[in-house]
Parts: structure tokens; sequence; C-alpha cells
């Protein structure tokens, strides 16, 4: 009797373990378009958006798409054109943390082949006004003046159609 006890409050632990990591993750999961932010004369401010991606999942995934235009001349009597051709760059997972922290296990990263297999310690947190701004750090390495800040702008919730 005193086992099954154990066994279930194994699996209950592990189940409220699950939960509390699932509502960890839920504000950071969408659709994120890297972004500048901009002042506006009347002190608003804009995003500028850039083509870099990075989508983060719900089983604590995430991908960063990047977009490049290229030139397109179909023929030559027509005028040039460009397209964006989109690829991923990297792709990994992520490990929360406390205090607004997560760590991004690189599982592959395409333009530098040096990244693979290696972590990267993001500090996050949301505009005050707007949840779907969000501001992340990472350390470059070595000492504490090296953190990189950039901003992201959710385009796309997660499980949106």
């Amino acid at each position: 009797m005193f086992l099954l006890a154990a066994v279930l409050f194994g699996f209950a632990a592990a189940s409220a373990q699950q939960n509390n990591e699932d509502l960890k993750i839920k504000p950071l999961l969408g659709v994120w378009q890297y972004v500048e932010e901009a002042a506006m004369p009347d002190g608003q401010t804009a995003y500028i958006g850039k083509q870099i991606y990075k989508t983060i999942t719900s089983d604590k995934k995430y991908y960063v798409i990047a977009g490049v235009n290229v030139p397109v001349k179909p023929h030559e009597s027509q005028e040039a054109q460009t397209s964006t051709l989109t690829f991923v760059t990297q792709e990994g997972d992520i490990v929360l943390g406390s205090d607004n922290s997560y760590l991004e296990y690189i599982n592959n990263h395409y333009l530098d082949k040096n990244l693979n297999n290696t972590i990267s310690q993001l500090r996050y947190r949301f505009n005050e006004d707007n949840p779907n701004v969000l501001y992340l750090e990472y350390n470059l390495g070595g000492a504490d003046e090296n953190w990189v800040s950039e901003v992201w702008l959710r385009v796309m919730p997660f499980g949106a159609k």
C-alpha cells in the first residue's frame, strides 16, 4: 500500500512540475520577429521588422529563420524584381530557468558550425505595456559586460491559424 501511495505521489508531483513548466513557457510561445525600436516624434515607439524570425513551440523547441532578398529577372525584357529566400539558421531545445531566464541548446547552427552543440544562456522580460514585445539578452562569454540585447515582436501566437 505504501509503495502504491509513493508511486501515485511521484506521478502527481511530476504532473504538477510539468504543469508549472507549461505555464512558464506559455508566454514565450509563438512566432517572433527580430525588430529595432525607434522613437517617433509623438513619443510612441515604432518597431522596424527585420527578416529574422524565432519560433518557440510548446515542446520547448526553437527555430531561427532568416530571409534574404535575392534579385529575380525571369526574362530579358522584364525589369528585375526581388524574391525573399528563407531558411533555418539554427534549431535547438529550450530549458527554462528561474528569474526569467532560459538556456538554448543549439543542436544545429547552419551558418556557424562552431556553435553546434553549444548552450546559450538568455535572460528575458516582456514590455510592461505590451506582452507581445520581448526583450532578450544573451552573454557572448567572459565578463558580465558582454551581454547583447535584442528586441522581438510576436507576430503570431502559438496555435494561431
